[in-house]
């Protein structure tokens, strides 16, 4: 699924208290997805979250700047697919079903030629550690992770209880960023979820004993 939207008709369909949608909230970054907006949909429809993915995705503001394709390139490996989208005024060349979203398969592609519009911010598919935002001129989209925990665990009733850190790229990372040794990527691992467990500390959810 390329948005909660288009998960909602389907799920709707098979209307099975069991089956319902995964939001990743990587996934949901990239498609610059508003977590409120989406989550309420999913609610009002009906659509049960089942599960909720802790990811965060690479954030370029500027992707027009040299310094920042630069910077953009040395995530583009070839291990993964890291599909890359823009907002951009709707067009003819955008995502079928989602005016003003436009997308490339692979963040190569959008880095060759003109494949996006590059006045505007690139978000691209790329499992950042939650802990460690990639260095200035990008960022990640921890804001929309935090945005969407608010949403699904933060008011009186959890929209979900399976939450999972979502991190399988760190052999994919720049090779400078790379953790080197089975203890840096367990140091790495342990600071993702001591973050994740600080934000849901944060939310007022309390550690069991």
């Amino acid at each position: 699924m390329e948005t909660t939207r288009d998960a909602v008709s389907p799920l709707t369909e098979v209307g099975h208290d069991r089956i319902g949608i995964c939001v990743d909230t990587c996934h949901l970054a990239t498609s610059f997805e508003d977590p409120h907006t989406a989550l309420d949909a999913l609610t009002e429809a009906g659509a049960r979250v089942v599960k909720s993915q802790l990811s965060a995705a690479l954030h370029a503001e500027h992707p027009r700047l040299p310094e920042v394709r630069e910077a953009l390139a040395a995530f583009a490996e070839p291990r993964f697919l890291h599909q890359t989208r823009t907002l951009t005024a709707p067009g003819p060349a955008d995502l079928p079903g989602h005016p003003g979203l436009r997308g490339t398969d692979d963040l190569d592609e959008a880095l060759t030629g003109h494949a996006l519009p590059d006045t505007a911010p690139w978000r691209a598919h790329f499992h950042v550690p939650l802990h460690a935002a990639p260095a200035a001129p990008l960022t990640s989209t921890l804001p929309v992770l935090e945005a969407a925990l608010t949403r699904l665990v933060g008011g009186p009733h959890p929209l979900t209880r399976h939450l999972e850190v979502e991190t399988y790229t760190w052999q994919a990372l720049p090779p400078e960023l790379r953790p080197r040794g089975r203890a840096q990527l367990t140091d790495g691992i342990a600071a993702e979820l001591t973050l994740a467990r600080d934000l849901l500390t944060d939310l007022g959810l309390k550690e069991l004993p």
